[in-house]
């Protein structure tokens, strides 16, 4: 309390200087008074008590100058006389002002924003109870349902190793382990009210009763889902909801709790409302709008439970460790169990083979305190690029900066040199100078956190996509503004250390001398030193960010043109939902017909088809084979990945047959199981070309029969750009049954854009079934265009920030040209006197400026070799050390560079020479 007293008292001290004087004069008037009174009593006459306390006090005026000086408050007077001094300086000079507030607001701006995205992804904690307790059961990027794993890092698990961990968690020294599902369920929401209302869409994630309090997450209203809601499967349908779900849709009611709502078909009672700080554990593209009990699953999915015995793997796990547990050992108990647990499923009759797989298998116990995100993964190395390509440009613009600043104290040389003739120390100018750097910074700063905002905003969009809401936000927290402020003092000392250091070491007889304009316009090669160091610095780095800039742009050419094995032109997406639309697979062939038939009778409309996956889909389907009639080793892995799809799919999509025949009418429920496979599954499997005719099985129970090869097609790209060749098999949708025969990807092949006609397919589509829900309608171009995104952002902001900061060096070496035009106006004058010609004089001035940009050059290619190694795994289709890339950037810096020196060079020619000589 005494400190906050003392800083108010302060405060008011530094604004009040009249009072503050006068209680200083009060104080010194009562001890010249005493100490009078005490002279007197020693028996002194009062004309010399007064005399010995006059000489013994000195200066009234000196003494309030030490006594205010040895406080706080004068160091923080000194400095807002420092900032106010500086703050008129930088409005008389509004030009450069502005000019050096907008180039660092971009320069912070692209800084923060960038960083505010790497604070989302990566550095951010989840908002739970001590969340560095918390352990993630492997990476958990992917997501889907499993039969079974390849050898290495395991990820996904089976309900029944959930419950089996959490039973013996305490041998594990876990206080608790919670499951939840490794993917979103989308689901249709209706009021359970008499009227219904119509339905909306909201994000469910399936969860096990211990998921709130492992997490330590508490509810806003009502209560969380607890063990007892998942204690038998569909006993208890309750849900919890988001704070953003509970606002936007619930009218933010808190009576909604003990209220039931029809989720696909099956009410369901709310429970509880979470914090609107709450997201769950995936911080991914779109954020769940509500939670609900894992052993809901098949009312909630509408497919067949997944949490029987011996279930599929589908499962993402998290754990509280006790405090001061042993990692290593958790880690060794958590794969133990694994072991155990697949040992079981396999039964006694587990073969040594099998026992030497299941060891290849392990459970990686990693950090869950950040929660679980693929776009950590997807994007933490583009994040770190984009950092230091708006770093590096923060250099060129700190480095243009510290010119410009430079010449400005040359110019002040004068009023710095009377200021150290009147007594001020050569500290004190150091700090003058140094506080206006900062005060240009902080104001920087400040409208550079407003761009940052904004660009965070739309780079966030950028990232999610179509998503409706998420959890990444442009808001800067704490640790932002931390980061922002970093940055500005940083790049104010960057930028201001230099003139800072030229006026410690100016020389005031010299400065003050009536021919100092003489002197200082010489210029020699020591005054010129530091602006030609920064000027080749801004070419090097500028010749960096170029051909980096070029490496991302030609990839982004590469991903847009290259084959995908495929037609992607005039090709519509739409994805539909027969099974919310309350369709059994026995209607399933009627309906894909009566689809079918009715698509292409609409004009403009080539072929369409249906399909479980279309093409360049993350969520594509994988099961091992068994090769019918080949003896198979216990090593061996045969693997493929699958598609469902109808008549018509090779042909709509353009996929060119190789031999045999594709999927067609014929084949029907009845008749022969037919599959499809690519060159790559041919090849692998039946490298002796005799892949026709022959039929396999499929390790997924739900795919029953043997399929025979029927035809062979040629490779596509089925994940993602630059993939390796995977083994696809397409089986026909018309002969699979149960879950497996739904396929929820219409393709259309049009004549002209398949935009055109988005409405009319959504229109043919309704007519066939109102209830039938339409998901999404894009074109193909647009769904290529989403899964480059990440190549994408990096390729376009890398190009905006290389021409930032190629015109930046382009605006120093300008300015530094010209400046030294400036301060060479009397020699130049004095050649043109003696008969220098005026290519003479542009050759004087060009000829520093292709000094300095041939020394950028050679420091700059050997630089960008290296950046180019360090960015070699963001690229495709090209040599990080491109030659027509490097051969580019150079010409583009030679070709700005001289444009920049051509201009105050032919204003050097054009001085006249008695005007110059007059400087003399």
């Amino acid at each position: 309390m005494a400190i906050f007293r003392n800083l108010i008292t302060g405060i008011k001290a530094i604004f009040q200087t009249d009072q503050r004087n006068r209680e200083i004069q009060e104080e010194l008037e009562s001890y010249q008074q005493a100490s009078l009174e005490e002279k007197l009593r020693c028996g002194m006459d009062p004309e010399a008590a007064l005399r010995a306390t006059n000489i013994e006090i000195g200066s009234a005026e000196s003494i309030r100058h030490k006594v205010w000086s040895a406080t706080w408050e004068s160091m923080a007077e000194s400095l807002w006389q420092d900032v106010r001094y500086g703050a008129r300086q930088l409005l008389k000079s509004p030009g450069f002002s502005t000019v050096a507030i907008l180039s660092l607001a971009l320069g912070i701006g692209a800084n923060t924003a960038i960083f505010t995205l790497i604070n989302d992804l990566l550095l951010k904690s989840l908002p739970v109870r001590d969340p560095q307790q918390l352990v993630s059961f492997g990476k958990a990027n992917g997501g889907g349902v499993l039969g079974g794993f390849d050898p290495g890092p395991v990820d996904l698990f089976a309900y029944d190793f959930y419950k089996r961990v959490e039973q013996n968690r305490q041998q594990g020294q876990f206080q608790g382990i919670c499951a939840f599902s490794s993917f979103p369920v989308a689901v249709s929401v209706r009021s359970a009210s008499a009227n219904g209302g119509p339905a909306t869409q909201a994000i469910t994630q399936l969860i096990s009763g211990t998921f709130f309090s492992v997490l330590g997450a508490e509810p806003a209203l009502g209560r969380a889902i607890d063990p007892e809601d998942t204690a038998a499967p569909g006993r208890n349908p309750v849900a919890v909801i988001s704070h953003r779900y509970w606002q936007q849709n619930l009218s933010a009611d808190p009576a909604i709790i003990g209220r039931p709502i029809d989720i696909n078909g099956t009410l369901f009672t709310v429970v509880g409302v979470m914090p609107a700080t709450f997201y769950g554990v995936d911080l991914n593209e779109q954020s769940a709008d509500m939670w609900l009990p894992i052993t809901m699953q098949p009312q909630v999915t509408l497919k067949k439970s997944l949490i029987g015995p011996q279930g599929p793997y589908w499962l993402h796990l998290m754990g509280r460790r006790n405090p001061g547990a042993s990692l290593p050992q958790s880690q060794a108990w958590v794969n133990a169990e694994w072991q155990r647990d697949q040992i079981d499923r396999e039964g006694a009759a587990i073969s040594s083979a099998r026992r030497k797989e299941i060891s290849q298998n392990f459970v990686e116990l990693l950090p869950g305190g950040a929660g679980i995100s693929h776009l950590r993964s997807q994007y933490e190395a583009p994040l770190a690029v984009l950092m230091g390509i708006v770093a590096i440009v923060l250099l060129i613009a700190c480095a243009n900066l510290a010119n410009f600043l430079l010449a400005k104290a040359a110019s002040r040389e004068r009023e710095f040199s009377t200021r150290l003739a009147l007594g001020s120390s050569r500290a004190r100018i150091v700090r003058q100078v140094l506080t206006e750097t900062l005060l240009l910074a902080f104001t920087g700063g400040a409208l550079g956190l407003l761009l940052a905002f904004w660009g965070t905003g739309v780079l966030i969009k950028f990232i999610v996509g179509p998503a409706s809401h998420t959890a990444l936000a442009a808001t800067p927290d704490m640790r932002v503004l931390a980061f922002t402020s970093a940055i500005c003092i940083v790049t104010g000392l960057l930028f201001g250390v230099g003139p800072a250091l030229r006026v410690s070491r100016t020389n005031v007889a010299g400065a003050l001398n009536a021919n100092a304009r003489t002197a200082s316009s010489t210029g020699g090669r020591s005054a010129r030193f530091l602006p030609n160091t920064l000027v080749t610095a801004q070419v090097t780095l500028s010749l960096v960010l170029l051909a980096v800039a070029g490496l991302f742009l030609r990839t982004l050419h590469n991903l847009d043109t290259q084959d995908l094995g495929f037609n992607r032109t005039n090709l519509l997406v739409v994805t539909i939902n027969p099974r919310v639309a309350g369709y059994k697979p026995e209607q399933l062939n009627t309906l894909y017909e009566k689809l079918l038939t009715h698509i292409d009778a609409l004009p403009g409309v080539r072929s369409s088809t249906i399909s479980g996956a279309p093409p360049m889909f993350h969520g594509n389907w994988g099961s091992p084979i068994t090769i019918l009639g080949r003896p198979t080793r216990p090593d061996d892995a045969v693997n493929t990945l699958l598609n469902r799809v109808a008549p018509n799919y090779f042909e709509t999509l353009g996929i060119p047959l190789l031999r045999g025949r594709t999927i067609g009418p014929e084949d029907t429920a009845t008749s022969l199981k037919a599959v499809v496979v690519n060159k790559t599954f041919a090849d692998r499997y039946f490298p002796n070309g005799d892949a026709i005719g022959q039929s396999f099985t499929v390790a997924d129970p739900d795919v029953k029969g043997a399929w025979q090869i029927v035809g062979i097609v040629r490779d596509a790209t089925y994940n993602h750009a630059g993939e390796d060749r995977a083994a696809m098999a397409y089986l026909a949708v018309t002969q699979l049954t149960d879950d497996d025969e739904y396929a929820y990807f219409l393709m259309v092949r049009t004549a002209g854009d398949p935009a055109s006609i988005a409405g009319e397919v959504r229109t043919a589509l309704t007519e066939i079934d109102p209830n039938l829900p339409i998901l999404d309608v894009q074109t193909i171009s647009e769904q290529l265009d989403h899964l480059i995104d990440q190549q994408r952002l990096v390729s376009q902001l890398s190009g905006f920030f290389s021409l930032l900061a190629l015109s930046l060096c382009a605006i120093g070496l300008y300015g530094v040209m010209t400046y030294n035009v400036v301060r060479r106006t009397n020699e130049i004058g004095v050649r043109m006197a003696l008969g220098a010609a005026t290519g003479e004089v542009l050759w004087l001035i060009l000829k520093e400026s292709l000094i300095l940009l041939g020394v950028g050059i050679v420091i700059g290619v050997p630089a960008t070799l290296a950046a180019g190694r360090a960015i070699q795994a963001g690229l495709f289709g090209l040599s990080p050390y491109d030659l027509a890339t490097m051969l580019a950037a150079i010409g583009v810096i030679v070709a700005v560079t001289l444009a920049a020196a051509y201009f105050p060079a032919r204003r050097a020619t054009r001085i006249d020479p008695i005007v110059a000589l007059r400087y003399e």
